[in-house]
């Protein structure tokens, strides 16, 4: 393969979880063009770098992109060959817990704007079996762009997070751009 990409995770979670009630059962659509703060009964919603979101079960407060150094990522996406661009998922409810644990599910798909599947991770979590409930609120995947030899308008970023004890997740994607 001529376009390697390479795909981490990194799971720190902080919340008791009370249940699913029907509300939070309910499939919720978030996207941004930019900055916005989408307002619920408690709290608000802060999406950043055009990530589209679907969520069931979990309640997303924050999803954005940052570099390794803490630097957000611009809205343009853009970045740059061997940079790693960091996914925050922000989960503060929603988790259900078997014996004071939780089991966290992630998959990250990567493809061209041509097309060309580039990566395809079914299960980042395949080798954690629980993690704390208090580490279960803060969900980083990681993509990078290790090599070009040819250049692509964007590449489309795809991501599962899932409760493997109940029927909560969030889906979505996000276009990187190399510059």
């Amino acid at each position: 393969m001529k376009f390697f990409f390479s795909a981490s995770i990194i799971a720190v979670i902080a919340l008791a979880c009370n249940g699913d009630t029907d509300s939070e059962a309910k499939s919720n659509l978030i996207s941004s063009t930019s900055t916005k703060t989408k307002t619920s009964s408690s709290t608000s919603t802060k999406i950043r770098n055009d990530i589209q979101l679907q969520s069931k079960g979990l309640k997303v407060s924050q999803a954005f992109l940052v570099y390794d150094d803490g630097r957000l990522v611009p809205e343009d996406n853009a970045t740059n060959v061997g940079q790693p661009v960091n996914l925050r998922l922000i989960i503060e409810d929603g988790w259900k817990q078997k014996d004071g644990k939780v089991f966290v599910g992630a998959s990250e798909r990567i493809e061209s704007s041509e097309g060309d599947l580039l990566l395809d991770e079914k299960d980042l979590f395949q080798n954690i079996t629980s993690v704390r409930p208090e580490d279960a609120q803060y969900i980083t995947l990681t993509a990078t762009v290790s090599k070009l030899n040819k250049l692509y308008d964007y590449f489309l970023v795809s991501f599962r997070v899932w409760d493997k004890n109940g029927s909560g997740e969030v889906t979505g994607n996000f276009k990187l751009r190399i510059q």
